[in-house]
């Protein structure tokens, strides 16, 4: 089941310092912390995406860019029966929950996370690849 939170729609820049934010006309609402920005304090980019400034907030557009290159890799190995992971000759074992590429059972682990449902909190044990485990801590809501 994916999550949607509800924001609010910002109407002014919310970025800048902790105790002045900048206030200028607003030109986007960040996809990642849900924040406006000016121009000045963001990008809206061609294929729609608007991201503010704030360094976690680019990191995880980067993020996303290199995940979605990782996944084509590893799609491409899996039609040829092969492990998600280069170099890798290992027989086929199952999926990751998050990318949905397949992996040897030397590339998955099961990992506890906490999930949230709402206002409610659970521990969920999932099986991930190396590749979305490493990408967890990024994403986690804290």
């Amino acid at each position: 089941m994916t999550e949607i939170r509800e924001y609010r729609k910002a109407t002014r820049c919310e970025r800048g310092g902790r105790l002045r934010r900048c206030r200028r006309p607003l030109a986007g609402q960040c996809q990642y912390c849900a924040l406006g920005f000016c121009e000045r304090h963001g990008l809206l980019l061609d294929d729609g995406q608007q991201v503010c400034s704030d360094k976690p907030c680019q990191a995880k557009k980067e993020d996303v860019e290199r995940h979605l290159v990782f996944k084509a890799a590893a799609l491409q190995r899996n039609r040829a029966d092969a492990c998600g992971i280069p170099d890798c000759d290992a027989p086929l074992a199952r999926d990751c929950e998050r990318c949905l590429r397949t992996y040897c059972a030397e590339h998955l682990r099961d990992v506890v996370i906490n999930v949230v449902r709402g206002t409610e909190r659970a521990m969920e044990v999932v099986r991930l690849c190396h590749h979305c485990q490493t990408r967890a801590a990024m994403w986690a809501e804290h």
